[in-house]
Order: structure tokens, then sequence, then C-alpha cells
């Protein structure tokens, strides 16, 4: 999730759970520090390692055994911070740390990307796709709540703001069954059987209408986007496909060479959604389940191969003409090659 939803859910939560009559500015500082500190993997750098961020994003700095350590830390920065305070010690900010940190935790995993909230105990990338990175209606009502929380010393300003947003990850969890359901429902009216070996539903940007829906089938990845809004029938809109990775593709890495570590790599943190496209005598494996639009099977990034040349990170924003229209008539709903089930 965005730094702004972050920030906005650990002032909340720090609010909260301030214990009655410590200061409740410092206990909204300590939530704000602990919500931001996960995201300080960012700044884990590597120069010869080309997945150093797919590697350590949302690695240990996520889990649920570190979230002591970020509470301890935003304590003591927000203690000393409010040092004239004698309501502002310390030891009484942690619990609004802790509180602050698990927000970040949940929140992420909330989204796609994948969190590992169970490290060092399971390596699993925990990911429940019920809400997009960025979503003003999650995050205004929050921020705008916290806020007030604090300028106006109104905890129940602070709780109703997560309420709103624990009420609109449902909403999430909900929708995405209604797509998956969808999706599922348009495979079965086809005239031939699917044979679909992997599926997934993920959101996409700025709103929980339009799914993008993934799905392997006969050596192919097949994309759609399904819109799944309130009192209407579902619609579907079939999107490109392309091929997926397998052992017997042409140009791999040998067996054992770096270049095969770093695919294996790339692997565990897409779990295997691998497309597989060659470019001249390079080899680009990408990661299927994220694009720039729903319907698209151009990966978001990829990594390429080639002989002789340091393997590299590719990433593809790149947007073609009427690309921001077409995925405005897919959340509105006026796609002229939109499907509807009935």
């Amino acid at each position: 999730m965005d730094n702004v939803t972050h920030a906005a859910l650990g002032i909340a939560a720090g609010i909260v759970v301030r214990r009655r009559g410590a200061s409740l500015p410092a206990a909204a500082l300590a939530g704000l520090l602990a919500a931001e500190a996960p995201d300080l993997d960012v700044f884990i750098r590597s120069a010869g390692d080309p997945l150093v961020s797919f590697r350590w994003h949302r690695h240990f700095t996520h889990s649920f055994a570190f979230m002591p350590v970020w509470a301890l830390l935003s304590a003591l920065l927000a203690g000393w911070l409010f040092r004239r305070r004698p309501d502002a010690d310390w030891k009484g900010l942690l619990l609004p740390g802790l509180a602050g940190a698990l927000t970040h935790l949940l929140c992420d995993g909330c989204t796609s990307y994948g969190t590992m909230l169970l490290w060092p105990f399971d390596q699993t990338r925990y990911a429940w796709d019920c809400l997009p990175i960025i979503d003003l209606f999650a995050t205004l009502p929050v921020l705008v709540l916290a806020i007030l929380a604090w300028k106006r010393a109104a905890p129940r300003l602070a709780l109703y703001g997560l309420i709103w947003f624990t009420s609109y990850a449902l909403l999430g969890v909900w929708q995405h069954a209604r797509a998956e359901t969808a999706l599922r429902q348009w495979f079965a009216s086809q005239q031939v059987t699917r044979r679909t070996e992997r599926l997934a539903v993920k959101p996409t940007a700025l709103n929980l209408l339009v799914w993008r829906c993934l799905w392997l089938e006969n050596g192919r990845w097949h994309t759609a986007a399904v819109r799944v809004a309130p009192f209407a029938a579902p619609r579907i809109l079939p999107g490109e496909t392309r091929a997926a990775l397998t052992p017997a593709s042409a140009g791999l890495p040998a067996a054992g060479s770096p270049d095969a570590v770093v695919l294996a790599d790339f692997s565990r943190f897409t779990q295997g959604w691998n497309t597989y496209a060659q470019d001249g005598g390079a080899v680009l494996v990408g990661d299927i389940r994220f694009g720039m639009l729903p319907t698209s099977a151009r990966p978001l990034w990829s990594v390429r191969f080639e002989p002789s040349v340091p393997t590299t990170v590719i990433m593809d924003r790149s947007l073609r003409p009427g690309d921001w229209t077409r995925f405005g008539q897919m959340i509105v709903g006026n796609h002229p090659e939109f499907v509807t089930l009935k």
C-alpha cells in the first residue's frame, strides 16, 4: 500500500490503543513512525544483484517477528521527541508502536505483491488480493479522520477510520470472490472445455470494480478484465495472451550458472507465474501477475538473459495511446468489447 495510507492507519491505530492519560500526540507519532518503518527496506541496495529489490522488499522487515523491533525504535524516538512531557514515556508508547507496525503488515497483505508475514518460520509471500496498491476510497476517509482525531484529541474518530478501512478491505474480499465466480461462469459458458492449470484474480488501480484475471491454459497465460458492480450483471473483457515459461523453453541459462540462480530467485518471487519471450538473442522471463492494464499480457517487470551480457531487470510501465481511456471505460462499464454474463 502507499505510504500515505500507512501513515493514516498508523496514526489512527496509535491513538486508538494509547493508554488512558497518555499523550495523544506522542501515541499518534509512535504509531505513524512504526507504520512507515517497514518500508525502510527500499534502502537495501546492491550494485551486483539485479533482484535485490524483489528479494528484500516486504521481506523480514514486514514480518510479525520483526514488529517488536519497529515498535521499540518508534517508541524510543517518539518518547525522545516528547521528552519534556511526563505523559509520553517511551514504555507507554510501545503499544501504539506495535499497533502502527501491525497496520502496515496487514495492509500490505491485502495487496497482490506478497508479504513475508511469518518470516523466519515460513518464507511464503502472503497476498490476499483484496485491495489495490493505491485506492483513494480506502485512504482519504482514514486520513481525514486520523488527522481530525489528532487535532481534536478525539480517539473515537480514529476508531471510525480503522472501521472504515477494515470494512473497505472486506468489501474487496467480497468483490474478489464475485470476480472469480464470474470468470468461472464465463468458462462454463464456452463451447469448449477450459483446462485451466492455474488461476488468479487481482485488484486493479484505484477501484474495486475491475479485476485482472489470469489463467494458464495449454502453455499460455491468458488475461481478462472482469467488472463486478453492485446490482449489475458481471461483465468480462478477454485480453492478451503470452507464452508461459517451461523447463523446455529455448535459450534458458545453463544449470548451475549465475544466471540460473537469478532465474530461480525470480521464480520464487513470482511463485512460478512466469512468461517467456525471445528478443533477438536474449530471453525475457516476466511476471504475468502485474501489468499496466487488466487485459495486458506485457509483464510490469521481466528479467533479461543474454549470453556474455549482465542480467538486467526490465521495468515496463509504458502505455499505448488510449490506454487510460480504455481503462476508464472498463471502470465506468461502457467499454464496447465487454461481454455481459447472464
